[in-house]
């Protein structure tokens, strides 16, 4: 009976110890995939003092006063990794990443800016965008890395608070071909991806199949919005999971016009 004993005490102590080695490695693993994004911002991404006052006129300057303008070293990033297309910034979260793009959309699921296997991924633009001349709808799509975590797009999940939302409606995105620059949030959409009726991945419109995707997407998000889009603007859809109500169906999508 003692030896049955200290058998179920080993076995349990061993358990116990296999647990606390994976949980332990696998954050050692989850920072060593996202220290390389933190290393790619201080080396090739630099921050302006200049404030971005002069949209004043299109946006209410509360929002964009003391923000700075970023400028990238795309060329030393395409030396890197040449799939990069462009960076991604937003103000107050950790999301500040090179943005890639290739004919198959699931390579970047699992592979790091460097090429190596990650399940951080990279963020990348949908295959079929057109990034020379920018299509009227742009999609990036970028992993939710879970409970307690904020690295990659998992900051995206606190624009469902809508005061956050309020102070936080600017995005920064630029390509290796022009500098956008700033990018306002205009609604924020919890989304079953088998829901037909939105087509949040629609690059390309005919006449009127536009405003009529626009209306539908203010019509779906969670907050009003009077920000006016015309029929010539430019929308980033920011792509991610969110299973908190959907389950694996469940995504989160942030969408923002060209100022």
């Amino acid at each position: 009976m003692k030896l049955v004993i200290q058998i179920i005490i080993f076995i349990l102590i061993t358990g116990i110890a296999l647990c606390g080695y994976f949980f332990i490695r696998s954050f050692i693993v989850a920072h060593e995939e996202v220290v390389i994004f933190s290393d790619l911002q201080r080396t090739y991404t630099n921050k302006t003092e200049a404030s971005v006052n002069e949209l004043s006129d299109f946006i209410d300057e509360s929002i964009t006063r003391g923000l700075p303008q970023i400028e990238i070293d795309f060329d030393a990033l395409m030396l890197i990794n040449p799939d990069t297309v462009g960076w991604i910034s937003i103000p107050d979260t950790v999301i500040s990443y090179p943005v890639v793009q290739t004919s198959d959309n699931l390579k970047y699921l699992d592979t790091s800016f460097d090429g190596n296997r990650s399940s951080a991924g990279t963020p990348f633009v949908n295959s079929n965008n057109d990034m020379q001349i920018l299509d009227r709808n742009t999609v990036i799509y970028g992993h939710n890395m879970g409970s307690g975590r904020t690295d990659m797009f998992s900051s995206l999940l606190i624009y469902k608070d809508y005061e956050y939302y309020i102070a936080n409606k600017l995005i920064w995105f630029d390509t290796i071909y022009l500098q956008y620059g700033w990018w306002e949030i205009f609604a924020v959409i919890h989304i079953d991806i088998h829901n037909h009726d939105f087509q949040s991945q629609q690059l390309i419109f005919h006449n009127d199949e536009y405003m009529e995707w626009i209306d539908q997407a203010m019509i779906l998000s969670m907050y009003d919005s009077d920000i006016i889009i015309l029929p010539n603007s430019n929308i980033l859809t920011l792509s991610t999971c969110d299973r908190s109500i959907y389950g694996r169906n469940g995504r989160l999508l942030i969408l923002a016009v060209h100022i």
